[in-house]
């Protein structure tokens, strides 16, 4: 297989109920299928992934809202790192972000993970400016100058897929 940069690869996904892990799922490269039956948490998996990545604007189930965090590792540009957000109703949550495996990320002291607001400030940046730039993706500003989110980015993504579940279709109010 031949890979582009930027390239962002899911390689797995943990969702945890304070100190119990409610759901892993691990991710290989290329297409991966959720599939259950109706109402067995497929559209609640979806919005969890995309919350770990970045996405806002997330209705929560229930179910989603017992947990209390999402940690997803992901390949950047063939370099492994791991995003975690706290779950809560509470909008543009912020990312704490490890530069390295699972493994060591579950072993590592939480000052290893570098912690990151939604919003950048003119003393700190922006987690989706932190992981645009270790993408190597330039810096692009959309509307009132203001730089390109993750969140944005996954709405052009999966503009071409309408389904009215999908989070990154809600119009932001921000």
């Amino acid at each position: 297989m031949i890979m582009f940069e930027p390239t962002l690869i899911v390689k797995r996904l943990i969702v945890l109920q304070n100190a119990h892990t409610a759901l892993d799922i691990k991710f290989h490269k290329g297409v991966n299928v959720v599939r259950g039956r109706n109402s067995s948490g497929k559209t609640t998996v979806m919005d969890l992934l995309a919350f770990s990545l970045g996405a806002e604007s997330i209705r929560w189930k229930p179910e989603a809202l017992r947990c209390t965090e999402t940690i997803v590792e992901v390949d950047l540009n063939g370099g492994t790192a791991c995003f975690r957000r706290e779950i809560s109703n509470d909008p543009q949550q912020p990312m704490a972000i490890y530069w390295g495996g699972l493994t060591s990320a579950f072993a590592a002291p939480q000052e290893s993970w570098e912690r990151y607001p939604f919003k950048r400030s003119p003393l700190k940046s922006s987690f989706s400016q932190v992981v645009l730039e270790a993408l190597k993706m330039p810096q692009a500003q959309g509307d009132g100058a203001s730089n390109l989110t993750l969140h944005q980015l996954l709405r052009v993504l999966y503009a071409d897929q309408p389904s009215v579940h999908s989070p990154i279709f809600r119009l932001d109010k921000w």
